[in-house]
Parts: structure tokens; C-alpha cells; sequence
């Protein structure tokens, strides 16, 4: 092969393998954005027996409370009142999971709905099953019930969970890449 031949197949695999266009990379700021809002800290309830198919939340004025990022003594909205309840059928074994709460807004509203992370835990500790819903807050929500929200637990599991049941954790949902969760002021 001659060498002008080689020279030029060199040339054009070293052309193949340098990147493209090299562009910067954004700068990252650490401030978050101006009303950005994050859960001042997750709300954990012990979970007592009432009845043999219902198990509920021990009631301690466990809150949750939106503050601003960047002025964290500054409150946003928050749920108060909050239980979970798990009711087994005694018919199919089967459970359901419920949530309810008291929503109020201090003249802001999210600019999405709120998720929030329910993890059951057993009496020791360990993390065995995990639900996450979204809640509505409105300006005009003071000490307004939540329409209750529910889910069914898969069949697989439902029993194993409702016998080993201790403790359940409230926190904000936050997926890895998710946006931040924003608020506006509400109109006067």
C-alpha cells in the first residue's frame, strides 16, 4: 500500500475519533432558584393496632412545612393533621393504604403539586414498602381537608406489610433530575 494511502486512512480514523463541536459547560450555581421551596424535615409516625383489619398512625402534631430556600425561616404551606391508615379485607387478604391531612397556604401556591414519599417501615427500622402521590394546595387553603388518597397494596406483599408494619415516614418526593419545586405569590 503506498504511503500516501496510509497517511491519509491514519488521517481520516484520527478525524472519526476527535470530537465535534467542544462546547463549555454551564456554570453551577449553588443558590436555587428564588422560590424555590423543600420540606423544612419529614414528618415519622409510630403505627398502632385499632382493630385486627386497621392499623393507624399515633397522632403527635407531626407537620410538614414548605419553607423558601433561600430564607429558610420564611413558611410557604404546610400539612398538618396528617394519618395513614392501612385496612385489611378480611374477605381476600387484600390491604389498602390511605393518607388525609390538613393543607394550608401562607399567601403562596406551588407552581406544580407537591409529591410526597410515603416509606413503611417495619418495627425495626427497615424500609419495606414505599408510595408517593401528589397533594393540591390552593390560596385559599386554610386548615382545608384533603380529599383522602388511597392505593392498594399488591397482593404478594399486602400481608407481610400489614403484620410487619411499625413506623411510616412523610417526606418530600424528589426524583433524581425532577425540577425543583417552585411557589408564586398568591393575588391579593
Amino acid at each position: 500500500m503506498p504511503n500516501y494511502l496510509i497517511r491519509r486512512s491514519v488521517l481520516i480514523a484520527l478525524a472519526a475519533l476527535s470530537p465535534g463541536k467542544v462546547y463549555a459547560q454551564p456554570v453551577l450555581t449553588e443558590q436555587p432558584p428564588p422560590n424555590a421551596v423543600s420540606i423544612e424535615q419529614s414528618a415519622t409516625f409510630e403505627i398502632r393496632s385499632v382493630t385486627g383489619t386497621l392499623k393507624e398512625t399515633v397522632q403527635k402534631e407531626q407537620q410538614l412545612v414548605w419553607l423558601a430556600r433561600r430564607t429558610p425561616n420564611e413558611r410557604r404551606f404546610q400539612l398538618t393533621d396528617m394519618s395513614v391508615a392501612f385496612l385489611r379485607n378480611p374477605g381476600d387478604g387484600g390491604v389498602k393504604i390511605t393518607f388525609a391531612g390538613d393543607v394550608s397556604a401562607f399567601g403562596w401556591r406551588p407552581d406544580g403539586e407537591p409529591k410526597l414519599n410515603v416509606t413503611v417501615r417495619t418495627r425495626g427500622g427497615a424500609s419495606i414498602y414505599s408510595w408517593s402521590f401528589v397533594v393540591s394546595v390552593r390560596c385559599a387553603d386554610n386548615n382545608r381537608p384533603l380529599p383522602t388518597v388511597s392505593q392498594a397494596m399488591p397482593d404478594d406483599i399486602a400481608a407481610n406489610i400489614f403484620n410487619s408494619v411499625g413506623s411510616v415516614e412523610i417526606s418530600e418526593d424528589r426524583e433524581p433530575n425532577s425540577p425543583i419545586l417552585t411557589v408564586r405569590p398568591c393575588p391579593s
